[in-house]
């Protein structure tokens, strides 16, 4: 399974991308077209990649280039849980990722009712 980016966040950047990347290029500003050239890139990339792969062994968070950043090993669903807007990690009771805004939230409700529901919800 899979949690993505939230979609109104890479579509902004993409065309926010798009627009500043054509204004520099009428205006040729070299600052312009770097930033639009990455604000694009940097949109294509979250509409692209995944931000969280859950498997069946093992939790990866990815950043946009799609590159693992952090693994969490997993034995059953019981070792995660989502706390308000946050996905831990019950055994070391470390943060994994923030589930919140900036990701998708048929996502992360999939992802919730896979998991064990918590002891005072």
């Amino acid at each position: 399974m899979t949690v993505r980016y939230a979609r109104p966040l890479p579509i902004a950047a993409l065309i926010v991308g798009v627009l500043l990347l054509a204004v520099s290029l009428l205006g040729s500003q070299s600052i312009g077209m770097f930033t639009g050239v990455v604000l694009t890139l940097l949109g294509i990339l979250q509409l692209v990649n995944p931000m969280l792969r859950v498997d069946s062994g093992e939790v990866r968070l990815c950043n946009p280039l799609g590159m693992t950043i952090r693994r969490f090993t997993v034995s059953s669903p019981a070792d995660l849980t989502i706390d308000g807007k946050v996905l831990r990690h019950v055994p070391s009771g470390k943060k994994i990722a923030g589930v919140g805004f900036g990701a998708d939230q048929a996502d992360v409700a999939a992802l919730r009712s896979q998991l064990q529901p918590e002891p005072n919800a």
